[in-house]
């Protein structure tokens, strides 16, 4: 069974794995994360330098999602809120817990030592650049520290004129007091525009370490690998056989603004362009495609009747879309369907597959279409009988008024 998994707490970052029957959170999910045996050393899976490495708890998405117009479900921007997370048992098989393609979103803790030692960084940097008219130690600004640095070279290259220009700037109280505040104004600007790109994950290194990411281009080099792996060095683990380990498919879940666009990409190079699209009447539905679902829908569905819950017989009793075992079946002979058209071209077919993992079927058999197609006549009879009763209640408080 294959689910997402939000890493970085980014929308545009929930990441496809392979689980099988057996697999929990502690003995498939958590190794995930951990630097020496997971990915935290090879790429970035924190929100950002203030969270710790490792997340504290997973939850799994429960918000109904959006019913794309191939049949297949694509997540919500507001998936991981609050009110739309359910904490999972660790130690229960995955597959019980959660349905195909659902959203497990982990739960980030701050790092309080990384929070104090970017502080005490912070702080000592902006000490060194305060004005000189009241700083205890004036002079110490890197600035001055760089020139002291090449006084020296610029006498060694017989540059006088430079190196007493070097030796004034560095006294205290060189600058106007105007431009010293000016100058610690601005460096207090530029503390603040890094750490709000620090916060918000814009910049989010795996380490500050040089070394560190040196020594990770082995790792990632297939050759290095084997050839540290074939010297019997057992710390170095082969990459391939490590995501392998951990079910990594390497497929990422569109956002729907991504889907929306390049389907409506899709349906253009189809038809042969705009107008012939717009003469055929798809653009509204390229446009804007797929159903936001309700409540009872989609990923609330109840799991425990994934066996016995018919999806086509319930759009047409109950009115909802929900989730069962009968339609994963139907997406995949759809899938089976879509790829036996390439008679046997591996490269096309693995194109497809990874369409499909990030924004499912695009031509959908007429079954799944007429899912679909019920599915939107709900919504629109929903939306039209929510605006008639929108156009009663103008016309009565207008009665009420006239009276």
């Amino acid at each position: 069974m294959e689910i997402y998994i939000r890493l970085n707490a980014d929308v545009e970052h929930d990441y496809a794995f392979q689980v099988s029957n057996e697999d929990t959170i502690n003995n498939k999910i958590k190794k995930i994360f951990p630097s020496k045996t997971g990915l935290a050393d090879l790429m970035v899976l924190r929100p950002s330098i203030f969270h710790e490495k490792e997340p504290v708890k997973f939850y799994k998405s429960i918000h109904p999602g959006y019913l794309s117009e191939g049949g297949c479900l694509m997540f919500h921007y507001e998936a991981d809120n609050e009110e739309n997370l359910e904490e999972l048992n660790d130690s229960k098989p995955l597959i019980d817990q959660l349905w195909p393609g659902q959203l497990v979103v982990p739960e980030w803790k701050l790092s309080k030592k990384n929070i104090w030692v970017y502080t005490i960084i912070m702080l000592a940097w902006l000490y060194t650049d305060l004005p000189d008219a009241i700083s205890p130690t004036p002079g110490i600004c890197l600035t001055n520290q760089l020139s002291r640095l090449l006084i020296p070279v610029a006498k060694h290259m017989d540059l006088p004129e430079i190196a007493a220009k070097l030796e004034q700037e560095v006294q205290a109280n060189y600058s106007s007091l105007v431009a010293q505040w000016l100058f610690f104004v601005m460096h207090i600007f530029k503390v603040g525009i890094i750490t709000l790109f620090l916060k918000l994950g814009i910049a989010n290194p795996i380490s500050f370490n040089p070394y560190k990411l040196w020594s990770l281009r082995d790792l990632t080099s297939p050759s290095a690998n084997g050839a540290k792996n074939s010297g019997g060095n057992n710390n170095t683990t082969d990459l391939k056989t490590r995501l392998r380990s951990l079910g990594w498919i390497g497929a990422k879940r569109a956002t729907y603004d991504d889907y929306q666009t390049n389907y409506y990409n899709y349906v253009i190079d189809k038809m042969g362009g705009a107008v012939a699209a717009y003469r055929a009447g798809a653009i509204r539905k390229a446009a804007a495609p797929g159903i936001q679902l309700v409540a009872g829908e989609g990923f609330q569905s109840p799991l425990e009747d994934r066996f016995t819950a018919s999806t086509f017989t319930a759009i047409k009793t109950e009115r909802k879309f929900i989730l069962s075992e009968e339609y994963f079946v139907e997406l995949e002979n759809n899938l089976k369907k879509i790829l036996e058209e390439y008679d046997g071209d591996i490269g096309k077919m693995n194109a497809e597959i990874r369409r499909f993992r990030r924004f499912g079927i695009y031509e959908p058999d007429e079954k799944l279409a007429s899912l679909v197609k019920l599915r939107r006549e709900i919504a629109d009879e929903k939306e039209k009988a929510s605006n008639n009763d929108a156009t009663f209640g103008i016309k009565k408080n207008d009665l009420k008024k006239s009276n």
